[in-house]
C-alpha cells in the first residue's frame, strides 16, 4: 500500500526565525535572540543513524537551539516527508544536510572533534567532563575553528575506530541504573548548553497582548460589593459570619494583586449570578451593581467595610 504524503509536505517552507506566531512564549522581534555567527562553525555529525525518526528528532533539536549544519555518515534510507513530519518547518536544515560514506570524509574540515559516548572507555582517550567539552567547543567555534560534534549509532554507539578519529570524548551523566539516552535527547542536552552559552536562555518572556493596569481600590470595592450581593443571593452568608467571609475574600484577592481586567471578570461573574437567579425566579430583583448599596443591602456599620 502506497503511503500518502504527509500533511507537513503541504506546508509552505518557512524560516522559523521569521515566523512570529511560532514564538509563543518569548519575544520574536528583531532585537530578540538570534543564533550567533559562531554557530555556523559547528556541525552535528550522526554516524550510521538507523531510524529516520531519530534523524528528524535531531533536526528538530537543531532548529530549537539555532544550529543549521547536519552531516550524516552512512544513514539508513530515509524519506523527507517522514523527517519533516517530525521536525516541522525545518526544510532549511534538511535541504542543506550532507551525506558522507565515511566518518573521515565528514570530519575532513574539522579542527576540533568532540564525540558523545555513553560507553566506559577501557582505552586511554582525551576524556572531558561535559562542561569542559562545551567550553572547549565554544572557545574553538568563537575563534573561527570548525567543530564537529559526533553522535554514534542508536544501538551500538561509536566503535573504537570511530572514536580514534575524535580529538576529545565526553559523556552526558545520567542515572547509572539506566544510562542510555535516545539520540535526539542526547543532542538536545548537548546543544542546549551551547545555546545557553550564546545567551539563548536570557530571552525576555512575551508580554500579554493587552496590558492591563493594576485594579484600583475603587474597582476592588465594587468587586467586593458585587461578590457580597451574589453570596447573599445564594444564601451563602445566612449561616456564616458575613464580616469573616468578606474579610477572608479581601485578604485572598488582595494577595493575588488583580489587574483591572481580572477584577472586572470576577465582577461580571458575581453580577451574572444574580441575573441568572432572577431569570429563574429565585430572586425578584437583580438590584444595583458596585459599591453604592441600596437600602435592602444595608448592613451594620461594622459589616459594611470588612477588612478595612
Amino acid at each position: 500500500m502506497e503511503h500518502l504524503p504527509s500533511r507537513f509536505m503541504r506546508r509552505t517552507p518557512q524560516d522559523p526565525v521569521t515566523r512570529r506566531d511560532e514564538a509563543l512564549a518569548f519575544l520574536a522581534e528583531d532585537e530578540s535572540w538570534r543564533p550567533p555567527d559562531w554557530f555556523d562553525n559547528i556541525a552535528v555529525v550522526l554516524v550510521e543513524p538507523t531510524d529516520e525518526v531519530n534523524i528528524g528528532g535531531v533536526i528538530r533539536v537543531m532548529a530549537n537551539t539555532g544550529f543549521l549544519t547536519l552531516r550524516l555518515v552512512n544513514p539508513a534510507v530515509f524519506r523527507e516527508w517522514q523527517i519533516i513530519g517530525v521536525a516541522h518547518y525545518t526544510q532549511h536544515i534538511f535541504s542543506s544536510t550532507r551525506v558522507f560514506t565515511s566518518l573521515d570524509e565528514a570530519l575532513a574540515d574539522a579542527h576540533v572533534v568532540v564525540a558523545l559516548t555513553g560507553k566506559h572507555q577501557r582505552v586511554k582517550r582525551n576524556m572531558l567532563s561535559l562542561p569542559s567539552a562545551v567550553g572547549r567547543l565554544t572557545d574553538a567555534a568563537q575563534a573561527g575553528e570548525r567543530v564537529a560534534v559526533v553522535f554514534g549509532r542508536e544501538d551500538r554507539g561509536l566503535s573504537n575506530e570511530m572514536l580514534d578519529r575524535c580529538h576529545f570524548v565526553t559523556t552526558i551523566p545520567t542515572n547509572p541504573g539506566y544510562p542510555s539516552l535516545n539520540l535526539a535527547q542526547a543532542a538536545l542536552l548537548f546543544l542546549y548548553q551551547l545555546f545557553q552559552a550564546a545567551g539563548g536562555e536570557q530571552q525576555t518572556p512575551r508580554p500579554p497582548r493587552k496590558a492591563s493596569a493594576t485594579a484600583s481600590s475603587s474597582l476592588l470595592d465594587d468587586l467586593f460589593a458585587d461578590l457580597e450581593r451574589a453570596l447573599d443571593a445564594i444564601d451563602f452568608l445566612t449561616v456564616r459570619s458575613r464580616p469573616n467571609v468578606m474579610r477572608a475574600l479581601r485578604v485572598m484577592l488582595y494577595r493575588t494583586h488583580l489587574d483591572s481586567r481580572e477584577a472586572g471578570l470576577l465582577r461580571a461573574i458575581a453580577i451574572e449570578v444574580r441575573n441568572f437567579l432572577k431569570r429563574r425566579g429565585v430572586i425578584s430583583e437583580v438590584g444595583p451593581v458596585g459599591a453604592d448599596r441600596p437600602a435592602e443591602f444595608d448592613t451594620p456599620d461594622e459589616d459594611r467595610h470588612p477588612g478595612l
